[in-house]
């Protein structure tokens, strides 16, 4: 899926974040200029989710600094943290290489339903593909204005 993070597998357990677009094409400024609409898929044991969400760039691009730091350290943990609280996510990297995700999506954040959700059988092997799709994101959306 073009301009996606997939952790996990389609056909079994995972989130999937896809970037649409930018919410205000046109903005130039940090605030406004980063915000950009996107979906979120949980596949989680018997439960799934699908979200429509505003998330920022800047997030992003952080959970792949933390998902960096990871990758060289071999221990770590990367977070994504929406600031509309649409998406929780933590990927915590265990002594064995294994990674713990988990995380929470809000269909409506502050009034709507949650859903907590943890992905099983990842490791450090994953990493790689995930900082490229990371990467293929932010060429495709990069930060905007300053802070």
């Amino acid at each position: 899926m073009e301009n996606s993070l997939v952790l996990g597998a389609l056909d079994a357990e995972h989130l999937a974040i896809t970037v649409l677009g930018r919410a205000h094409p046109g903005a130039t400024d940090y605030w406004d200029g980063n915000w950009i609409r996107s979906t979120i898929k949980v596949r989680a044991g018997g439960f799934t989710a699908d979200v429509s969400a505003d998330l920022r760039t800047d997030e992003l691009q952080r959970l792949a600094e933390g998902l960096k730091f990871i990758n060289d350290n071999l221990f770590g943990t990367a977070v994504l943290q929406s600031m509309e609280h649409w998406i929780d996510l933590t990927i915590e990297c265990k002594p064995n290489g294994s990674l713990r995700v988990s995380g929470e999506v809000m269909d409506r954040p502050g009034v709507g339903n949650r859903l907590a959700f943890e992905l099983h059988d990842l490791d450090q092997t994953h990493l790689p593909a995930w900082l490229s799709q990371l990467a293929e994101i932010e060429r495709a959306f990069p930060i905007v204005g300053r802070r």
